[in-house]
């Protein structure tokens, strides 16, 4: 039989053994976690617990047994809901009025981001200085490689992320789960089993015959229209995708059908995103020939959308803005300019990149691209070089900004729109 690495999660040791124990060998804990590739295994996934309704409760001892969310007023949605909230059905993006029709004690909190980033960079560096591969994936989750950092810690990945995950607890007080296996989106899923404070494992052998028994929802990259199309034709686990014929099957996924055969069998060749030094990020688009500044100006706040997200999920912030313009004659116009303004929030970057379009577009003028990148980064963690939240006005903007890339981040990529795009969307 071969043999089962045990790893104790109250004193982290670890030992191996031909039978499994229950009890840890040095501490008598009955915490312990057993794996046979506790050795192979080094990708994580860390996702803080209700990280929003986590922190507030930690703030406000009363809280800690109520039902509490953090969302808007009446007419706006729950951003996130404690596990306590969870169990009256309340969930992140439901209108706040229904979730207090199902929980009328609901305490509801208006969102503190300012405060929310704070804590996030301060798991941020904690992560940090385990490995420096570490892929940010929102405000309260990431993807870590540990792969080549045993002989650092004196340890294997799995007791590292034991030990981050203890760290948190006690330097920050919320709990985060965390995902251990052999690609991302196995880690992935492994973080979503055991929570709050979950420590779940999925090792390569087991990873086929585990997910054949699971529904095709799990899937990542699988909507929940998808999900409904393959239902309606008897797919309703993994299982059954192999089952299938294939054409028909690509009927239904597209270009994406062997990606989600590879992602059902555990396959995922996907690589953590490792720190580099980033100088700068840019987004850009092309049409066949735009003359109307409204239209431009449209396109400009669409880009500034797409480019505040990018800068949100390497938490960067930067100070110099540049804005690219190219004619139907080619010839291309790049304007910047430099301040001590943090540059990251969707509004900031369109009320400075206007400023810019403004000075420069013709009206006699087509133009066939613009573009608008971030450049002289600073990680946001300096509290000289932070998101200004000071002005109300502005702290209401910030707020509503975040608000809906936490909706869209929970429901998908843009579903959630400003109300400037509406009638460009079907």
């Amino acid at each position: 039989m071969t043999k089962l690495i045990h790893i104790c999660r109250e004193c982290l040791k670890k030992w191996d053994s031909k039978k499994i124990l229950s009890k840890c060998n040095f501490c008598q804990s009955n915490n312990v976690y057993f794996h046979r590739e506790f050795n192979e295994l080094s990708i994580a996934h860390l996702d803080c617990d209700s990280f929003y309704a986590a922190v507030e409760k930690r703030d406000n001892k009363t809280l800690k047994y109520k039902p509490v969310a953090v969302g808007g007023t009446e007419r706006g949605v729950v951003a996130a809901a404690c596990y306590v909230a969870r169990k009256y059905g309340i969930k992140s993006a439901m209108p706040t009025f229904k979730a207090k029709q199902l929980c009328p004690d609901l305490v509801i909190i208006k969102p503190r981001m300012e405060h929310y980033i704070k804590i996030s960079r301060q798991i941020r560096l904690m992560m940090d200085a385990v490995t420096p591969a570490v892929e940010p994936v929102s405000i309260d989750e990431a993807f870590l490689d540990l792969s080549g950092t045993e002989k650092l810690h004196k340890c294997i990945p799995a007791i590292s992320m034991l030990k981050i995950q203890k760290k948190i607890y006690s330097d920050i007080g919320i709990t985060v789960s965390v995902g251990l296996s052999y690609n991302k989106s196995m880690a992935k899923l492994a973080s979503e089993q055991n929570k709050p404070n979950g420590f779940f494992v999925l090792g390569k052998e087991e990873a086929k015959n585990w997910l054949s028994e699971k529904p095709i929802s799990i899937i990542f990259g699988l909507g929940k229209s998808t999900v409904k199309k393959l239902n309606s034709v008897g797919i309703h686990f993994c299982k059954d995708l192999f089952n299938f014929e294939y054409l028909k099957l690509k009927q239904i996924l597209g270009s994406n059908t062997l990606k989600i055969l590879k992602l059902a069998e555990g396959i995922d060749n996907r690589k953590v995103f490792k720190n580099s030094a980033t100088k700068s990020i840019s987004v850009e688009t092309t049409f066949s020939k735009i003359k109307s500044e409204k239209e431009i100006k449209n396109e400009l706040h669409l880009l500034c959308l797409k480019l505040s997200s990018r800068l949100k999920d390497k938490n960067f912030i930067g100070k110099t803005l540049t804005l690219k313009l190219k004619t139907t004659k080619f010839k291309v116009i790049t304007r910047s300019v430099t301040s001590n303004l943090p540059l990251q929030m969707a509004h900031d970057l369109y009320s400075r990149s206007e400023e810019l379009l403004e000075n420069e577009i013709k009206d006699n003028v087509d133009y066939r691209l613009i573009g608008i990148g971030v450049s002289n980064f600073k990680e946001n963690q300096d509290d000289n070089f932070q998101l200004n939240f000071e002005d109300e006005v502005k702290n209401k903007k910030n707020n509503l900004e975040f608000a809906i890339d936490e909706i869209n981040s929970k429901i998908g990529s843009n579903k959630t729109i400003i109300g400037r795009h509406f009638n460009n969307t079907k």
